[in-house]
């Protein structure tokens, strides 16, 4: 796990260098951290690890691909023209809470 958070944090790092070194030519750098994601490869990855179940989840289920997805499309549309070195949580608010 070591190494698998280490790359997590540094996405962190690389996203805000971006953000800085882009924003004199418009470029704009965000992150989306999906939570429990309910696929095949999720449902396999969570199998007898009940800290990973619909019940630990605050919504009480695991997100769509389509709802990381539609996250993704507003930092990818001009609605977020002005949003720039941001890192946004879908994961029906495990972090927060």
């Amino acid at each position: 796990m070591a190494v698998y958070d280490s790359s997590k944090a540094a996405l962190g790092g690389l996203m805000r260098n971006i953000a800085h070194l882009g924003s004199r030519r418009g470029i704009r750098a965000n992150l989306v951290y999906p939570g429990l994601v309910d696929t095949r490869n999720g449902r396999e990855a969570g199998a007898g690890r009940p800290n990973r179940g619909k019940g630990h989840v605050p919504f009480g289920r695991q997100a769509t691909a389509w709802e990381i997805a539609y996250a993704v499309l507003f930092f990818l549309s001009d609605e977020s023209v002005y949003v720039t070195a941001q890192t946004l949580a879908v994961d029906s608010g495990l972090i927060g809470m």
